[in-house]
């Protein structure tokens, strides 16, 4: 008999919330629940089944015991439905009076917000933090060979971001850091309308790689990796590095306090330089709490078997 059946609610995602929802759903289905998901046409090409489409899920809703909505958007596309889990996975960044008042009122019988600082927008409400995770990255390619292709020398420490080329990552501080190390090259994966700016204000020791396929190989050939943003939601790359057993130096943003034993404080090149320079002696991740596909679904099936009481 299955535990449950389960209604899969997204919006269009091309990011890191379609491949938590797919990982979410394989996890399930392996433990006997039930799946079914819905979104726009293909957003889970590749990933897992996609049922059917958002116009069809009023229709879904009836058929099923929980309906989980991922994203404030296609929360409120849900609304009048029940019994409701919603996880928040981003906030709203401007000061719109209208945005931030819905955004306090999603919908939801249950929040899931994906870190503490997330859950913090929602005072006065009962909220889980269950930080996000996605299936375990599969580098394609040898740490040698990925060192080779980006020239970096076997006695250069090799220090990995992985980032949209946006000032909320604050790269300028993560360059700053990297000029007071010796020995070492930062690789920036990623792509942006700040690349100009970001060229222009790199060290020498930076190397530009790019938009990239799939940059676990670069993940897992790294040393040290480092996030420097001035806020996050997850970010799911925390999560990748760590199912790679790669160290990783982070902000105080996001997911990071929860999981890690230590992070630095936002927009502080010498904490960051310093953290990496202590990371680089750390040959496993330092963490405060269990990660990954199979702890966030045990947090998950928790929220749902309550509400289905």
């Amino acid at each position: 008999m299955a535990e449950g059946r389960v209604l899969q609610l997204l919006g269009p995602s091309t990011g890191g919330i379609r491949q938590v929802v797919a990982a979410l759903t394989s996890e399930l289905e392996g433990r006997g629940w039930d799946v079914v998901t819905a979104g726009p046409p293909g957003v889970l090409a590749g990933l897992v089944h996609q049922d059917a489409t958002l116009r069809d899920m009023r229709r879904l809703a009836k058929e099923v015991d929980v309906v989980h909505a991922h994203g404030l958007k296609v929360a409120w596309r849900a609304v009048g439905v029940h019994p409701l889990v919603t996880t928040v996975h981003n906030v709203v960044l401007t000061s719109n009076p209208v945005l931030r008042f819905l955004e306090r009122r999603v919908p939801g019988d249950r929040l899931i917000a994906t870190s503490s600082e997330v859950a913090a927008r929602f005072t006065g409400r009962p909220v889980t933090v269950i930080p996000p995770a996605a299936a375990p990255p599969r580098p394609t390619r040898t740490t040698s060979e990925v060192r080779a292709a980006y020239g970096i020398a076997p006695d250069e420490r090799l220090l990995v971001t992985v980032a949209r080329l946006h000032p909320q990552k604050d790269l300028p501080t993560l360059f700053e850091a990297v000029r007071r190390l010796d020995h070492t090259r930062l690789l920036v994966v990623g792509e942006g309308p700040d690349e100009a700016r970001l060229r222009s204000l790199a060290p020498a020791n930076v190397v530009f790689a790019g938009q990239r396929p799939n940059a676990a190989d670069e993940l897992a050939a790294a040393d040290v990796v480092v996030i420097s943003s001035m806020w996050e939601s997850g970010p799911l790359v925390l999560f990748e590095a760590l199912q790679l057993e790669r160290p990783v130096v982070s902000t105080a943003v996001g997911a990071a306090p929860d999981v890690l034993d230590e992070v630095v404080p936002v927009g502080d090149a010498d904490a960051l330089a310093g953290a990496i320079t202590r990371a680089f002696s750390t040959p496993r991740p330092r963490v405060a709490r269990p990660y990954g596909p199979e702890a966030m679904t045990n947090a998950v099936e928790a929220v749902y078997r309550d509400i289905m009481q």
